[in-house]
């Protein structure tokens, strides 16, 4: 991710050419594992708040939808993809670290999903994913109370799988690829399915839960076109405290 003036805040562009370059490495017939990492000393300081902000005031449930777009795809990537997490790993940023197959981080590295703060909801799928890694009552922590977590408790929390000191993050990263890449393919890429199957397995069933999800979507839509979601935007651009009216 290479928006190092922006701390590698996603916007639109960048989802494409994430989305595009999962692609281009799912067709690598030689390729083992996938890295992400970003530019600068940040891995991912969240969404874009420039863009958050318009689609604020616009659709906001399909605005939230194009992050899930490259969730799936890392999710899909046929490769186990590992992050290489330093420095902001916020909102979004954190999101993607969730979705990766593993992670390593910086001892020191910063993680958290401040929707709370901004006064919008992350979807169904990423909290169902959150609650899954790190439980309920942490999740509740991060979700609830905005929570930010370094890169050793995310470690002990299960969010990540080790920490390390910041000087030997990269050899780290690498040396886990090294060790995926030195398995055999086949085994590994069922590895992963089995996993994501359990999972899927163990969540919700959508066919028994379909209206409590319902009653969260339109929940989260409406969170999202609130005036607290405008204020909250605007609080964390402008760099003050926001003034929450619940409406």
């Amino acid at each position: 991710m290479n928006r190092p003036e922006a701390r590698n805040a996603v916007d639109a562009r960048m989802l494409d050419a994430l989305v595009s370059a999962f692609g281009a490495a799912a067709a690598e017939p030689d390729c083992r594992a996938v890295v992400l990492a970003g530019a600068g000393g940040n891995f991912c300081a969240g969404a874009d708040l420039a863009e958050l902000s318009t689609a604020q005031g616009g659709d906001a449930v399909d605005y939230v939808r194009t992050f899930e777009d490259i969730l799936t795809a890392v999710e899909h990537q046929p490769q186990p993809v590992i992050a290489q997490v330093e420095g902001a790993a916020l909102g979004a940023g954190c999101l993607l670290v969730l979705a990766c197959d593993l992670a390593v981080a910086t001892d020191d590295a910063r993680l958290a999903v401040p929707s709370a703060r901004l006064g919008v909801v992350v979807n169904f799928e990423n909290i169902e994913r959150l609650v899954m890694a790190v439980g309920p009552n942490r999740a509740a922590d991060l979700l609830e109370a905005s929570h930010e977590i370094t890169g050793a408790t995310a470690a002990g929390w299960g969010l990540v799988n080790r920490a390390v000191p910041a000087r030997d993050l990269h050899e780290a990263t690498l040396a886990l690829a090294r060790r995926v890449a030195a398995r055999a393919p086949l085994a590994v890429k069922a590895s992963k399915r089995g996993i994501h199957a359990t999972l899927q397995h163990l969540a919700l069933d959508r066919s028994l839960a379909g209206h409590t999800v319902a009653d969260f979507d339109m929940m989260a839509a409406e969170a999202f076109a609130s005036d607290d979601a405008a204020e909250g935007i605007a609080a964390v651009r402008e760099r003050r405290r926001p003034e929450f009216r619940g409406r």
